[in-house]
């Protein structure tokens, strides 16, 4: 019977596209590595192996998270040869401005041999990444883990209404969804930031048209205005054909009417 159910389950998963992640906790330390301090055990950091300085949304399902009791980043280093210089750790929030904070901790060794305790003075919250940057990943990039539960942290962040750069917004959660696109929370979310940079378009594309709009409104000069009313027309014509239905295609085709009759108007004055 347990072996039907797991059968059905991979099959749900197979079919569905989601790959579940999940945070392997280990009770007792026996392998080299770097371990972040789990509510309960410790969590290995794992490979990024990606051509980045830092974790691309599309990949946040290949990187371990770690679920902690409080807000205490507490890593475990168990590597030969260790020092405090050897290894650079980075902070990195979930957020679409890419900041990169480096970090330093406390070392304490601990009594078992090669393995220190490294402590951050300062509480670090749940939706950031830890980036570990050493020889233990000479092979690969770097070392990364998220802090709180992945997918968690994406749709708390992605909820937030009045996050600027509605086009950036959208481009970095389509990347999420790349990496979880069985989240439904990912998916209405999506649905609202699709709408929101659709309308931040429409706008910065008709700010190019305001900005002719006023260039030809503040001169007196025939000659410029004219250039302007070609510039504005050009302009119009490039928002109406990307926005046909935009929130300002009335106007824009009101101005560009008035802009042709007075561009032949300043054209018999040249």
């Amino acid at each position: 019977m347990k072996n039907v159910v797991m059968r059905i389950i991979m099959m749900v998963i197979l079919t569905s596209g989601v790959i579940p992640v999940s945070a392997k906790v280990v009770d007792t330390i026996e392998a080299y590595g770097v371990y972040v301090v789990a509510e309960k055990g410790f969590v290995k950091v794992g490979p990024y192996n990606h051509i980045d300085n830092f974790v691309d949304f599309k990949y946040l399902n290949e990187i371990e998270y770690v679920k902690r009791a409080d807000k205490t980043l507490k890593v475990i280093v168990y590597e030969k040869n260790f020092s405090k210089n050897s290894v650079v750790f980075e902070l990195r929030p979930v957020n679409t401005v890419v900041d990169i904070r480096e970090v330093v901790f406390d070392v304490k060794p601990l009594t078992k041999p090669d393995m220190y305790e490294l402590t951050m003075e300062k509480p670090i919250e749940d939706g950031v990444m830890l980036h570990v940057r050493s020889g233990y990943f000479f092979k690969e990039n770097f070392g990364a883990i998220m802090l709180g539960e992945t997918q968690a942290q994406l749709v708390k962040y992605f909820s937030q209404k009045q996050l600027p750069e509605a086009i950036y917004v959208k481009q970095y959660l389509d990347d999420a969804l790349v990496a979880f696109p069985g989240n439904s929370e990912l998916k209405k979310l999506a649905a609202y930031w699709d709408k929101e940079a659709m309308m931040a378009k429409d706008k910065k594309g008709y700010s190019y048209v305001e900005e002719k709009w006023q260039q030809y409104q503040q001169t007196e000069k025939i000659a410029l205005k004219a250039r302007y009313l070609r510039d504005l027309i050009g302009e119009i014509n490039g928002y109406l054909n990307d926005h046909p239905d935009g929130y300002k295609a009335d106007e824009a085709k009101q101005r560009r009417s008035h802009a042709e009759e007075k561009l032949k108007e300043y054209e018999k004055q040249l």
